[in-house]
C-alpha cells in the first residue's frame, strides 16, 4: 500500500547517515537503489533515477556487480515506462552483460546452483527480449534468448555458422557513445567517493567535473534518440515510398520483357498497421491496410524463425507460417490471381525482412510452390581453422560447379579451397569472373556491421570494408552466391533496416546485379546439394536465376532422388513446363524436406 511504501522510505532514508557515518558502503548502495524502487512505485521516476545513479558508483566501489546490474536494470525499467524503448534498451544490454559475467564466474559451481540464479535474472532477460521484439530487432532478442540456455550453444559441426551469443553483449555506435557517458559518470563518481572519505582539496574540482559530465550525458541522451528517430525517417536501404514507382516500372518493364508477370510488394510496417503497398506492370497499383501491430508481427516472425533455425516442429512452423501468410499474402490474392502473377518481388520493410517469403504456408502448399520469388534492394572452405568446424561438403558443392581439370562441372571457373582461399586470391582473379561463389563461415553481429565477416581459408577475415576496397575488381559481376550462414544479414540498424547485410556491399552501384544469400545459419549437407541443383538448373540456359533457385528448392521440398531431380532439369532444357511435383516419387528418407534446409536461401536483387 501507499502507507506502506511512505514508512520504507522514512526508514531507508533513516537508514543512510548511519551507513554514511559507519562506511558500510554495500549496505548504503543497496539502501540507495531500494529508495529508488520505491519512487519508481510511486511513480516519481526522476526521484528514483536519483537515488539509482547514486548508487552505481558505491556498487562499483565494492565490487558488487549484482547490485550494479539491478540498478542498471531497474533505470532500463525506468526508460521503457518513460516510453524511451530504445534508451531502455541500453541499460538492459549493460545489465545482461555484467550478469553474463557473473554466469562465467558460477561454471565451477553444481549444476542446481547455476540454475538458481539462472531462475532470479530470467525475468530481467526476458523483459529485454520482449522490448527488443516490440522494436523488431530480432537478431538481438534470439541471442539473448540463446543466452538463457543452460547447455552449451551447438558446436558447428555440418553447419556454416558462427553464433554471437557467446556472452558478448554487442552495442550499436549511437548506444556505445551514451553508454561511454555514463560509464565516466560512474567512474567519476567513486573517484568523489573516494575524495569525500579523504576532505581531499580536489573536491570542489570533481564536483564541478560531475556537473559537467552530468550536462553531457543528458545531451548524448538527447542526440540518441534523435538519431534513431532520423535513422527511421532515413532507412534508405528499401524503405523509400517516394521513389517505389519509377524504380518499379522500370523493374517490371524488365520482367515482363522477359515474359513474366511480376509483382512488386511493398509491406510497409508501422508500429500501429502493416501497409501492403503493390504494383505491377502498366501502371497498376494499389494499397491494403492490415490491422496488425509491429509488436504482433515481430513476434510471429520471431517464433518462425526459432522454429525454422533449430530444424523444428513442422506444424508450428507452419501454424506461424500461415499467420504471416494471412497478413501478407492473402489480402493480395484476389489481385494476384486476376493478373495472373506468377513472380512475387518483395521489397520488404524491418521486420518482414527476417521472413523466408518462400516458406509462407497457405494451409495447403508454400509460396515456393505457386511464385518465383526475389528480393530487392568459386572459393570455398574445407579445413577446419581455429573454433570453427570444417565444412567437408564444399570441396563436392565446388566441384560439381566449377569445370577446372578432371571436374566436368557446369561452369568454367577457378577454385581456391581451405588455405589457397584468400583476399588476395580473391581480388587478383575477380575480375575476370561473372560468377563469385563463397562456401565458408560467415558471422552476423546485429547492430554492427563492420563487426561481420565471412571467414576466409587462412584464418582471416573477409569484412565489408574489404568488400568496399575491392570496388572495381567487382564490376563484371552478375552474381554473387554467398554460400553461408546469415548472409543477408549485417548493418546499422538492429531492428531490421540491417537485412541488406553482407550481401548489399556487393551490390552497391558498379558491383554485381544479384546476391543469393542467407537469413540463419545453414546446414553444410543440404546447402551444397541445394548449390549444385541450382547451377545445375541455371546451366541449361533457360531458367531465371530466381526460377533456378526455386527449382533447386523444390527439388529438395519434394525430395526428389537423383533420377527425379534430373527428369526437373530435363524438362527446362526442354521448355516443358517444370512439374512441381513427382507424384510417384515416394522417398523413404526424410532428406531435405523440412523448410530449415531450402528456404534460407533469397535471392536479392535481379532475378532475370
Amino acid at each position: 500500500s501507499l502507507g506502506e511504501k511512505s514508512r520504507a522510505l522514512e526508514y531507508f532514508n533513516q537508514a543512510l547517515p548511519l551507513l554514511r557515518a559507519v562506511g558500510n558502503r554495500c549496505v548504503e548502495a543497496a539502501t540507495l537503489n531500494n529508495i529508488g524502487a520505491v519512487y519508481s512505485y510511486l511513480g516519481e521516476n526522476s526521484r528514483a533515477l536519483e537515488y539509482y545513479e547514486q548508487a552505481l558508483p558505491l556498487f562499483r566501489a565494492v565490487g558488487d556487480r549484482e547490485g550494479l546490474s539491478i540498478t542498471l536494470n531497474n533505470i532500463g525499467r525506468i526508460f521503457a515506462d518513460q516510453n524511451q524503448p530504445e534508451v531502455a534498451i541500453i541499460f538492459l544490454k549493460e545489465s545482461v552483460r555484467i550478469r553474463e559475467t557473473i554466469r562465467t564466474d558460477n561454471r565451477q559451481l553444481d549444476e542446481q546452483l547455476r540454475q538458481t540464479y539462472i531462475t532470479t535474472i530470467e525475468d530481467d532477460y526476458r523483459f529485454l527480449v520482449n522490448l527488443l521484439l516490440q522494436q523488431a530487432r530480432i537478431p538481438e532478442a534470439q541471442q539473448v534468448l540463446d543466452l538463457l540456455k543452460l547447455e552449451e550453444l551447438r558446436d558447428f559441426t555440418n553447419t556454416r555458422a558462427t553464433f554471437t551469443s557467446d556472452g558478448k553483449i554487442r552495442y550499436t555506435d549511437p548506444e556505445q557513445a551514451v553508454l561511454n557517458d555514463h560509464n565516466s559518470l560512474i567512474a567519476l563518481g567513486t573517484t568523489i567517493l573516494t575524495c569525500e572519505d579523504t576532505n581531499c582539496t580536489d573536491l570542489d574540482r570533481l564536483y564541478r567535473q560531475l556537473e559537467g559530465l552530468k550536462a553531457q550525458y543528458n545531451a548524448q541522451i538527447e542526440n540518441f534518440i534523435a538519431t534513431i528517430q532520423a535513422n527511421r525517417r532515413d532507412d534508405d536501404v528499401f524503405q523509400d515510398l517516394d521513389n517505389l514507382s519509377s524504380e518499379a516500372e522500370d523493374l517490371l518493364i524488365a520482367y515482363q520483357d522477359a515474359g513474366q508477370n511480376a509483382v512488386l510488394i511493398y509491406p510497409f510496417v508501422l508500429e500501429d498497421k502493416l501497409w501492403l503497398v503493390w504494383a505491377a506492370a502498366g501502371g497498376v497499383i494499389g494499397s491494403i491496410e492490415v490491422p496488425i501491430t509491429q509488436a504482433e508481427l515481430a513476434q510471429t516472425v520471431h517464433h518462425l524463425g526459432r522454429h525454422l533455425k533449430t530444424s523444428g516442429n513442422i506444424q508450428a512452423i507452419q501454424t506461424a507460417s500461415q499467420q504471416l501468410y494471412d497478413w501478407i499474402i492473402k489480402p493480395l490474392e484476389s489481385e494476384l490471381t486476376a493478373n495472373e502473377i506468377d513472380h512475387l518481388v518483395f521489397v520488404n520493410d524491418r521486420v518482414t525482412r527476417y521472413i523466408p517469403m518462400a516458406a509462407l504456408f497457405d494451409g495447403e502448399q508454400y509460396l515456393l510452390e505457386r511464385f518465383q520469388i526475389s528480393n530487392v534492394l568459386g572459393l570455398g572452405l574445407t579445413d577446419a581453422i581455429a573454433g570453427f568446424s570444417p565444412l567437408p561438403a564444399v570441396q563436392a558443392e565446388l566441384d560439381a560447379i566449377v569445370t577446372q581439370g578432371n571436374n566436368p562441372g557446369v561452369y568454367p571457373g577457378q577454385v581456391f579451397l581451405n588455405r589457397d582461399f584468400t583476399l588476395d586470391n580473391l581480388k587478383t582473379n575477380v575480375l575476370s569472373h561473372n560468377i563469385l561463389h563463397l562456401a565458408t563461415h560467415a558471422e552476423f553481429v546485429p547492430g554492427r556491421a563492420e563487426d561481420s565477416y565471412i571467414l576466409l581459408g587462412d584464418g582471416t577475415t573477409l569484412k565489408t570494408a574489404d568488400i568496399d576496397v575491392m570496388d572495381r575488381r567487382l564490376r563484371n559481376l552478375q552474381l554473387v552466391v554467398l554460400s553461408a550462414c546469415q548472409t543477408a544479414l549485417g548493418g546499422d540498424g538492429g531492428d531490421g533496416t540491417e537485412i541488406a547485410g553482407i550481401s548489399s556491399y556487393f551490390l552497391k552501384k558498379g558491383r554485381a546485379k544479384t546476391a543469393i544469400a542467407s537469413l540463419w545459419s545453414v546446414n553444410d549437407s543440404s546447402t551444397s546439394v541445394l548449390m549444385q541443383r541450382f547451377y545445375t538448373l541455371l546451366s541449361t540456359g533457360e531458367l531465371t536465376q530466381a526460377e533456378a533457385l526455386r527449382q533447386a528448392q523444390l527439388s529438395l521440398l519434394y525430395r526428389e532422388e537423383t533420377a527425379d531431380f534430373e527428369t526437373r532439369v530435363a524438362d527446362s532444357r526442354s521448355l516443358v513446363s517444370v512439374r512441381p511435383r513427382n507424384s510417384a516419387a515416394t522417398p523413404t528418407a526424410p532428406g531435405f524436406s523440412h523448410p530449415y534446409h531450402w528456404s534460407p536461401f533469397i535471392l536479392i536483387g535481379n532475378g532475370l
